[in-house]
């Protein structure tokens, strides 16, 4: 059962993405909002807003995942529910930038293709969506949430090369939408954070995966219920827990909550 920590509807109705530094936790909100990063301090164990930053040099077509590496936060531009996208950008803030600013920042973006896709108005009725990358060993792992057939490719991109096409690696067979990704270089393991189609909406999950020497072992992945429904947008490891962000929807308001991985169920 995931342990609520704070309620988020008035800064972060539709929270789509999670990262930690120095006990800030970062979140943006997804597209049609403005391109603004909130930081919410979790020293204080409430989870209390700390600041408010705008992105001065790009806009918010549809924010859905943030990457945490040594050097930048980086802000995920890859939302697709009409199918006919072609460029995903994904923007990078160095943490120095975060860590000093009060009000702009300016970030770098290189501009990313799906190369085996063909874009087309099909709106969440095609398999080219995507809301949820990572940082794993230096390279970005970005996940599709296939509306058609429950299954998720990863793509592996460059985060140095501007202007880069891409082909799927894998193909996991998720059973869901996958709305949210997290990697943890300790202990080895990826999180993927979803929800069913249709009814199913109210079927909240979390894989949890092995990797071994760069390769997700998803023939070794454990899959967990959520009890507590909702939209499910992002997910990041902390202290070996889970947080985990839920969007305002009929199901529930936006919420910040943690998971305990021995709470889940199988």
């Amino acid at each position: 059962m995931p342990t609520s920590i704070r309620s988020l509807s008035d800064s972060l109705p539709e929270g789509s993405g999670l990262a930690l530094r120095n006990e800030t936790l970062w979140s943006i909100n997804d597209g049609g909002n403005e391109p603004n990063l909130y930081g919410l301090n979790l020293s204080d164990g409430a989870a209390s807003e700390v600041k408010q930053l705008t992105l001065r040099n790009a806009a918010n077509l549809d924010w859905e995942s943030l990457i945490t590496t040594n050097e930048s936060l980086v802000i995920a531009d890859c939302g697709n529910n009409r199918g006919d996208r072609i460029w995903f950008q994904f923007h990078s803030i160095g943490w120095n930038q975060l860590e000093v600013s009060q009000g702009l920042v300016d970030a770098k973006t290189i501009h990313v293709k799906l190369a085996d896709v063909t874009p087309a108005v099909e709106r969440q009725d095609h398999n080219r969506d995507c809301e949820a990358v990572t940082e794993v060993n230096g390279d970005y792992w970005l996940f599709t949430k296939n509306w058609q057939d429950q299954k998720s490719r990863l793509y592996i991109i460059d985060p140095h090369q501007d202007r880069q096409s891409v082909r799927s690696q894998a193909t996991f067979d998720v059973a869901g939408l996958i709305t949210g990704a997290d990697y943890d270089s300790t202990s080895r393991r990826l999180a993927l954070i979803g929800y069913g189609s249709g009814f199913a909406v109210t079927q909240p999950f979390v894989w949890v995966i092995p990797v071994d020497q760069g390769q997700a072992q998803f023939d070794q992945a454990v899959r967990y219920s959520l009890a507590k429904m909702g939209q499910w947008e992002a997910i990041h490891w902390h202290q070996g827990n889970l947080l985990i962000l839920r969007e305002t929807s009929p199901l529930g308001g936006a919420l910040l909550a943690e998971v305990k991985l021995p709470t889940l169920m199988h």
